[in-house]
């Protein structure tokens, strides 16, 4: 059911330009996915070039971030033409004006007639009137398209979607048609003729959109946005109050001046004319630091906010095309918003100030020299991002291990595991099988599949993917009907450790080399260690943490490969395993020295934990459940596996 107009209403905001604060006209939208009118962007535009003598570019007037058009005309006034349009508002605006007033027919608009309208083609997204809709019906083309009534629509009783035939970015004059997987890219057919004729799974956009509001990739994102704008309001309102608490503190060490003066003779007179200069250039200083840190983040929340509202809106009244185009928007974005708000709260303290009165404060008539000293005291943010799923405070770096389950996943050999959904799901190389269990340890559901399966990592909600040792060979599994989806071969590679990053690119890591592939196998680049990588494992921020020699660990930028740190320790024999909990502490499983390393995400080492602690032998691998205090252990010798929670 369409939804009434006061429903509208809500999304007033989303269809109102930051610039003329009019209702859109023309709506362009910016990398950032900040929307303005085009004329609007356009004086923007040629303004902030007329304000810089040499730019390739120019800063969202929302939230700051530049806009690079080095490729675009080589003339300012035509860069806002070739913005893409917004036509998601457009729709909107579509539908918002269908009901809320008498809307004209579009065809005969075109012959300069005015006639009321009583239908709107979901297809051609126009209005018709009466004749003009029995026209639309009797051709032949057209006979097929879905009308609804305009009388409907204004009374909120139709089914109409927003945006059910979608543009293509790349070449607006097309309609999207196909999705492909392998790059998780909508695109219409010239796109997939000229760019993806060689991906393997290229399928229609209306089965790549099947279930999308429903997903757990939409789902995530929505509660994912909405924990990230609870967490912006948090640390603004802490900015906001340590800016309150900062000025009451330096109004009660002004009374404390005033008192001391009170006190002394002219003397001090000097004296406090110092000590006021130097609290108020100290003030000064870090009220200025606290107002950028709330600007900085003000800008975060205002971006997060767009793509929140604009995501709700998608799946609210948005068709599965939309909602899937608006989730493909968003996710790559998210990436590099929360990467840049790490590192501006990494740079963030906790500022305090007091005041040391002087020793010397009862002689000031023949020593004394200064009034006090003011000490501004800098302590580390908490920077962590809480996102989603389970956020309970969990004290990881010294918090004890209950024991949750033991589950007996083989005779022997070594096993993998990982959590996905409300399960666990595990591969023996013994049994040569992947194997589903609840999370209370009861067995669900086996596939047999090919011999010695080495590792396993999620794709999706749904689909894992399964390294095959000494085959270069990658199994793709659907774990909800237990069944094998597809074989990939990896030529040359092989393939033991295994993880998804985003975008399904792969990392597969066998002895000294780290390689990452495409969903079809592809050879993006490769990284060569110090042996023993026999699993790998990716942070939130798309990093990966693998072995790199007999007792030592490195973590990688995952898009440069640049080695951010190497943990080394003479307590860490044979590194198998590797897991990252939520705060980003590292966990290494070391085969050979029979327990298990806790380190910091900038390789510092936390504690080491027996593994007699698990009761077995030789740990092989560790997972954690996302977003969650629990994790499992498994053993590189006995086929057993232990699932435990950190409190």
């Amino acid at each position: 059911m369409a939804t009434p107009t006061k429903d509208m209403n809500h999304f007033d905001d989303l269809l109102t330009c930051t610039i003329c604060l009019e209702t859109f006209k023309v709506p362009k939208y910016l990398p950032c996915l900040h929307t303005f009118c085009e004329s609007c962007i356009q004086t923007y535009i040629v303004s902030s070039m007329q304000k810089e003598e040499k730019s390739e570019g120019f800063k969202c007037p929302v939230c700051r971030t530049f806009i690079s058009y080095d490729k675009r005309p080589d003339k300012p006034e035509a860069w806002a033409s070739s913005l893409p349009m917004n036509h998601f508002v457009m729709s909107m605006l579509d539908k918002r004006s269908i009901q809320r007033s008498e809307k004209l027919c579009n065809s005969c608009q075109f012959n300069d007639k005015t006639k009321k309208a009583i239908s709107w083609c979901t297809s051609c997204e126009e209005a018709f009137c009466e004749q003009c809709n029995e026209c639309h019906k009797s051709f032949k083309v057209t006979a097929k398209h879905k009308l609804i009534s305009i009388n409907e629509i204004q009374a909120g009783n139709s089914d109409l979607k927003i945006s059910e035939v979608l543009s293509c970015e790349e070449h607006p004059e097309k309609i999207v048609e196909v999705y492909c997987a392998d790059h998780s890219k909508p695109c219409c057919t010239l796109c997939a003729t000229l760019s993806h004729r060689k991906c393997e799974n290229v399928i229609s956009i209306e089965n790549a959109a099947k279930g999308i509001k429903q997903s757990n990739l939409t789902t995530t994102l929505v509660k994912k946005l909405d924990e990230r704008n609870k967490k912006l309001n948090e640390i603004i309102e802490n900015r906001k109050d340590s800016t309150t608490k900062f000025e009451k503190t330096t109004e009660n060490i002004m009374q404390e001046v005033s008192t001391l003066k009170r006190i002394v003779n002219d003397h001090l007179d000097k004296l406090e004319e110092k000590i006021k200069f130097d609290l108020a250039s100290s003030k000064k200083h870090v009220i200025m630091k606290f107002t950028d840190e709330v600007n900085t983040f003000s800008s975060y929340k205002s971006t997060s906010a767009n793509w929140q509202s604009a995501l709700n809106m998608s799946v609210e009244h948005g068709s599965d095309q939309q909602c899937l185009m608006e989730v493909n928007k968003i996710c790559p974005k998210m990436t590099i918003l929360e990467k840049e708000m790490e590192e501006d709260m990494k740079k963030m303290k906790n500022i305090t100030i007091d005041f040391v009165p002087s020793d010397l404060i009862g002689k000031f008539k023949t020593s004394a020299d200064s009034f006090g000293c003011l000490n501004i005291v800098e302590k580390e943010f908490p920077s962590a991002l809480y996102i989603g799923g389970f956020r309970e405070k969990v004290d990881f770096r010294s918090g004890g291990i209950k024991i949750l389950q033991r589950i007996s996943a083989a005779d022997k050999s070594q096993t993998s595991a990982i959590f996905i959904a409300d399960y666990l799901v595990i591969t023996s190389s013994h049994n040569s099988n992947v194997v589903k269990y609840r999370l209370d340890g009861h067995f669900v559901d086996s596939l047999a599949v090919e011999r010695s399966p080495t590792d396993i990592t999620q794709v999706d909600q749904t689909q894992v993917a399964i390294s095959i040792y000494g085959k270069n060979k990658i199994l793709f599994v659907d774990i909800a009907e237990m069944k094998l989806i597809r074989t990939l071969d990896v030529e040359g590679l092989g393939v033991y450790g295994l993880c998804c990053t985003e975008g399904n690119t792969f990392i597969i890591s066998t002895g000294s080399t780290l390689t990452w592939v495409n969903s079809s196998g592809k050879n993006l680049k490769q990284k060569s260690i110090g042996g023993h990588s026999f699993y790998v494992s990716k942070s939130d921020l798309n990093d990966c943490v693998s072995g790199d020699g007999n007792s030592s660990v490195s973590r990688l930028d995952g898009d440069t490969t640049v080695t951010m740190f190497t943990y080394t320790n003479a307590k860490l024999k044979g590194p198998r395993g590797i897991g990252i909990d939520f705060d980003g502490n590292i966990y290494i499983a070391g085969y050979l020295s029979k327990n298990i390393h806790q380190i910091t995400n900038d390789g510092k080492l936390i504690r080491v934990i027996p593994i007699e602690t698990f009761g077995l032998q030789y740990p092989w691998t560790i997972r954690f459940a996302p977003n969650s205090n629990k994790f499992v252990v498994t053993c590189g010798g006995s086929g057993q596996v232990v699932m435990c929670e950190i409190d």
